[in-house]
């Protein structure tokens, strides 16, 4: 045990003492504020109103266009004049006249550069509110606000539990599950080259075979892998704690910035008029609404600890048996082909993750939580939506007995090809 415990600590304090790992743990904190923050800047510097000249014939959005901060609708008499006014970024709506009362067709002009989607979608959102309720009243003397009484009722289905009458939030499972997959597949294989990368490095330079001249290779190769699983987790808790830092850090240096993008994306749906406007801003509210309940109804504290615990496993396993192919193979390009073989379950989880949450509790869901090469993925799919303690207990120890198993190979390996 003392042994082993030298091994492990080695393989820790060597790790975080290269350069490379302490540029990385501070580097991606700093990348993902910034990528948080670029969107809002981005949105902030190219916040500048546009100006759109309405040349309308038909007269019924005549004063009825809503300027925003975004845009700013102007009217002018005439297609000619409104050309010849017209500055380098301005727009020009124009909407012909036809030989029937209901415009078909409208038209927007630009100079330069296109006009953002956004635009786009805000004058047209428009055009289509105000040519229905002049349809409404003009045509069926009908009260907008009567049709828009009956367009915007709803009925939600709601899908419970029949014994707790819990909600399901299927959608907000379904994120989260496949978010969990991919994170613990790229987690897996990134760290587990790194187990491979290691006694590759060792086998070049002969260290290998010092350690192994004074210390049993299962020794060798428990305290290889775990050291790194040490680093990784070592790693990932500085990143979590880092970038909520980081992200923190931006936002209390321009509070005022975050605050008017917080208030732009609430009102975002506000652009059209009327009734409907209304009804898109409450569907706005209540799917942040519905998000916020899905994530707290997961139990994200459980689902944090069973990311941890197959992550661990999952790693183990696979980080034993690429250690015994580094310590087998010469080329690195062999290596790495042997990587993605191995990787192979894993992604095969990822390519049937439609049929998998289709069906969570189904028979081929079942079959992969308990297969050891896919289950920290499988898991990872199936716990959002609700998995058995007894088949978690079960993967979880056939990953254990497989770890023992691809461990005491690989032993056998690295006393084959390390210690000559």
């Amino acid at each position: 045990m003392k042994k082993l415990l030298l091994i492990l600590c080695r393989e820790y304090r060597m790790r975080l003492r290269r350069p490379s790992f302490w540029v990385l743990t501070l580097l991606v904190p700093v990348v993902l504020a910034f990528l948080y923050a670029l969107p809002v800047l981005a949105a902030q510097k190219s916040a500048r109103q546009a100006t759109v000249l309405v040349v309308d014939q038909t007269g019924l959005f005549e004063g009825s266009l809503i300027s925003s901060d975004e845009v700013h609708f102007h009217a002018m008499p005439s297609l000619e004049y409104a050309r010849r006014e017209a500055g380098k970024n301005d727009l020009i709506l124009f909407i012909p006249m036809r030989e029937t009362t209901i415009p078909r067709d409208a038209f927007l002009y630009y100079r330069g550069g296109l006009p953002s989607p956004a635009l786009q979608n805000q004058v047209d959102n428009q055009l289509q509110v105000l040519l229905r309720n002049a349809i409404l009243e003009d045509v069926y003397q009908l009260e907008p606000s009567v049709y828009h009484s009956v367009e915007s009722t709803r009925i939600k289905l709601h899908t419970q539990d029949a014994a707790s009458g819990k909600e399901s939030f299927s959608g907000v499972k379904t994120v989260v599950a496949i978010v969990l997959a991919v994170l613990m597949v790229l987690a897996l294989v990134l760290f587990g080259v790194q187990v491979m990368r290691s006694v590759q490095e060792e086998k070049q330079n002969r260290v290998a075979e010092v350690l192994a001249s004074s210390v049993r290779p299962l020794q060798l190769l428990v305290g290889k892998v775990t050291g790194v699983a040490l680093v990784a987790v070592t790693q990932l808790v500085l990143w979590i704690a880092l970038t909520a830092l980081a992200i923190n850090g931006v936002q209390a240096s321009a509070p005022d910035l975050f605050q008017q993008a917080r208030q732009q994306q609430e009102h975002h749906a506000l652009a059209t008029k009327g009734a409907e406007a209304t009804v898109q801003y409450d569907t706005t509210v209540q799917l942040v609404d519905e998000t916020v309940q899905g994530l707290t109804a997961i139990q994200l504290p459980l689902v944090a600890a069973m990311f941890l615990l197959f992550f661990l496993l999952g790693y183990l396993l696979y980080g034993a048996l690429l250690a015994a192919l580094a310590a087998r193979l010469d080329s690195d390009a062999d290596a790495l082909q042997w990587v993605l073989l191995l990787a192979l379950p894993l992604f095969a989880v990822l390519i049937l993750t439609p049929l998998l949450l289709n069906n969570p509790s189904g028979a081929l869901g079942i079959g992969f939580t308990f297969v050891p090469f896919t289950a920290p993925a499988a898991v990872m799919l199936r716990l959002p939506f609700g998995l058995p303690a007894w088949q978690v207990g079960l993967s979880a120890l056939l990953l254990l007995l497989l770890f023992a198993a691809a461990a005491l190979q690989a032993a056998r390996t690295y006393r084959r090809h390390l210690v000559r």
